[in-house]
């Protein structure tokens, strides 16, 4: 290409593949930069219309991206009432009843006093079911859910953890009931590619179609 000198405003020509470069004029010495090449019209048209590059899908809808540390998303244990509304009901009808009896009893007529002994039995029972229920569901059974992997987890002191990576995921399995669809609860399985069957199974957990999306968007689909 040509140049014209900025001290002595002779021409000379410069390579072009130096663009961007520092020259001496062969005139009088003075250090002259190489511009780098014009664009034509049409690259300048292609440049401005070209799609910005895609954001990371995940991070694109609010999650941590696929890429740097592990982050944890969720943690999702199986839900009580949701999942057994009737069994729910009992426990309080027993526990309310029979507190409320052994409270009331003596207070109607004396020969009813001996009925605060099984209205206490019955609302112990009550509290008893609740407490046991509690523990070994939504105590003992999590699943928590992170931008690489998603981790059962199973027991208080002495824990089992079985964990499949979302590149990994080959099948996710939900599983309703008419009822369970209203309650927005059911059934959660998980396969991987190396392994032929379920290798995570949860039940009774809210929103599985929720969990299910969350794997979706770091799936390799």
């Amino acid at each position: 290409m040509e140049l014209e000198c900025d001290r002595c405003e002779k021409l000379f020509e410069a390579p072009a593949d130096k663009a961007g470069e520092k020259m001496p004029c062969p005139h009088c010495g003075d250090i002259n930069r190489i511009p780098p090449p014009e664009k034509s019209p049409a690259q300048t048209r292609e440049q401005s219309s070209s799609p910005p590059a895609p954001a990371d899908k995940p991070e694109a809808k609010g999650l941590p991206p696929e890429s740097g540390p592990e982050i944890d998303i969720t943690i999702v244990r199986p839900a009580m009432f949701r999942a057994h509304p009737f069994r729910y009901l009992l426990i309080v009808i027993m526990f309310f009843g029979g507190m409320g009896l052994t409270v009331l009893a003596p207070m109607i007529e004396r020969w009813a006093t001996w009925l605060a002994w099984p209205g206490l039995v019955i609302g112990l029972a009550g509290l008893t079911w609740y407490i046991g229920w509690w523990i070994s569901t939504h105590l003992w059974v999590r699943l928590t859910l992170s931008n690489k992997r998603t981790v059962r987890s199973e027991g208080i002191i002495r824990r089992h953890t079985s964990e499949v990576l979302h590149d990994h995921v080959r099948n996710v399995s939900i599983q309703q009931s008419f009822l369970q669809r209203i309650l927005r609860v059911g059934y959660l399985g998980i396969a991987s590619a190396g392994q032929k069957g379920i290798e995570i199974e949860i039940h009774d957990i809210p929103h599985p179609d929720r969990v299910k999306a969350i794997i979706d968007e770091y799936r390799k689909m």
